[in-house]
């Protein structure tokens, strides 16, 4: 074991200087590297992590309260052990500043009352410090002799990780890279977990509890012995989880030769059609993508709870799922999974959704070819309409995707025009956004009340607005069938003209 600060202070050499601990409550688990002394203020380019700094404070002497936290701040970057301050020489008292910065850092503060002589303190403690060091070398060297035998040998992931586990001495897991534990103990969450990459990417993760920092090393050594045999065994892409995000991507792109592949990869995953169930596809976009545990992941735990049976994959910084929901409570069941993603996301990472786009439903595997690009696209347009709705399902974008497909641009621009010209030339002129106020009105059910509210103006401005817009389109008549569906018709048109990135005013 490594020895600690505490283990320092309990030697009879620091115990005559009565060491009193004013901040720190964990130095039986903070391993010291080295002992150095030193009475300069920029003392900490010459650090590197893990010593105890004996001082008289002389190098704090006159030190504003800004200049004593740049000072401590800076040991506290370089991950000292802990400050031990003797007082009795520079000061009888340590320096409230000091131990306000010392607390607002975490770093370890002890001060001496007694004075030592500092060479004594450095010839007890070192060579206590280069035996552990010569007991890591070896325990290291054994570490890399079993690990490599075990690799000549052709042993698998889990016999690798339970000997990484007897080295550690302690439960570990690996981890691919969307979370499945491909081998040991599911120890994520776990009191004093630990973490490190293995592989490049990285490919997977070894999370090990109950082992201190002091044996970084041999951790990293474990976690190279596994890349070796990751990259052999390419385990990192056989997990459901990895098999399912790589089956949406490829349908996303393209990349699948007929319906059959779709089935017998589908198929594997659980993903099939179901009595009184239809298949889609759903885009999910959030507020937030942060690093750690993303946005993304959030969203395909909650979809994983919510739904039965479902496939994810973060594609592009949105995640898509392909489910199977019952088609009479469709919109019921995906505004709930909505309200989920947001309550997992509010829990974790902060944020929520911001669009759930959904394809069309469909009966079989093979037909999730055509919801996932069309979930997709659905996605885009209702992105670039600026909808108020957070879901929007493929049919509601109908009007949009038959105007847009059928109907040549020129022949759509003319019929703007034509039903809303005067309306486009007035807010030109003058800003008045007679378009949004109509497009407002019509949208509310022909409710002033309702509408007014959407654009956030009083009754009476409402009002004034109907009245212009009336009269520049000689006489409104909502009540007219034909004529509402007209205009129904070209605001769609507007919204999706007017919302396109390459559109210029008029």
């Amino acid at each position: 074991m490594a020895v600690t600060v505490q283990d320092l202070l309990d030697l009879p050499v620091l115990g005559e200087a009565r060491p009193e601990v004013l901040v720190g409550g964990d130095l039986d688990r903070r391993p010291v590297r080295w002992v150095h002394t030193s009475e300069i203020y920029e003392i900490w380019p010459l650090l590197r992590g893990g010593e105890v700094l004996l001082t008289t404070g002389l190098g704090l002497v006159g030190a504003s309260a800004e200049a004593t936290e740049v000072y401590v701040r800076s040991l506290a970057s370089k991950h000292v052990a802990a400050l031990l301050l003797e007082l009795g020489r520079t000061f009888t008292r340590p320096p409230v500043a000091l131990v306000a910065a010392a607390a607002q850092h975490a770093l370890p503060l002890v001060v001496l009352h007694g004075v030592v002589p500092f060479i004594e303190v450095t010839e007890t403690v070192h060579p206590l410090l280069l035996d552990h060091q010569v007991d890591e070398l070896r325990t290291l060297e054994r570490a890399t002799a079993e690990l490599n035998r075990l690799l000549v040998d052709g042993a698998g992931l889990p016999a690798l990780v339970d000997r990484v586990a007897s080295l550690c001495g302690g439960p570990v897991g690996l981890y691919a890279a969307d979370g499945a534990l491909l081998a040991g103990a599911d120890v994520v969450g776990a009191d004093d977990a630990w973490e490190v990459g293995v592989g490049t990417g990285p490919w997977a993760r070894l999370v090990v509890s109950e082992v201190g920092h002091d044996r970084a090393r041999l951790v990293e050594l474990c976690a190279g012995s596994l890349a070796v045999a990751l990259a052999h065994s390419r385990a990192t892409v056989v997990t459901p989880r990895t098999a399912a995000a790589a089956l949406l991507r490829d349908l996303a792109a393209g990349r699948y030769v007929s319906g059959a592949e779709i089935v017998e990869r589908a198929s594997a995953l659980g993903l099939t059609a179901q009595p009184g169930k239809r298949l889609l596809a759903l885009v999910v976009r959030t507020t937030t993508l942060t690093s750690g545990r993303t946005g993304a992941e959030a969203v395909v735990h909650a979809a994983r709870r919510v739904l039965d049976t479902c496939a994810a994959a973060e594609v592009d910084g949105e995640v898509l799922i392909a489910a199977s929901l019952p088609f009479a409570e469709l919109r019921e069941r995906l505004t709930g999974l909505l309200e989920s993603i947001d309550a997992e996301l509010r829990a974790t990472v902060g944020g929520s959704v911001s669009l759930m786009a959904a394809g069309p439903t469909v009966g079989d595997v093979t037909g999730l070819a055509r919801s996932v690009p069309q979930a997709l696209e659905a996605a885009t347009l209702a992105t670039k309409l600026s909808l108020r709705s957070r879901l929007v399902l493929a049919s509601d974008l109908g009007v949009y995707n038959l105007l847009s497909g059928v109907v040549a641009d020129a022949e759509l621009e003319r019929f703007v025009d034509e039903q809303l010209g005067p309306l486009l030339e007035q807010d030109a002129r003058t800003g008045s956004e007679l378009v949004r106020t109509l497009d407002a009105y019509l949208e509310a059910g022909l409710s002033k009340t309702t509408a007014a509210a959407a654009l956030g103006i009083r009754r009476q401005t409402m009002y004034a607005r109907l009245e212009r817009i009336s009269r520049l389109l000689g006489g409104l008549a909502p009540d007219d069938r034909q004529r509402r569906t007209a205009l129904d018709l070209a605001l769609v048109t507007w919204r999706m003209r007017s919302s396109a990135p390459t559109h210029r005013p008029r």
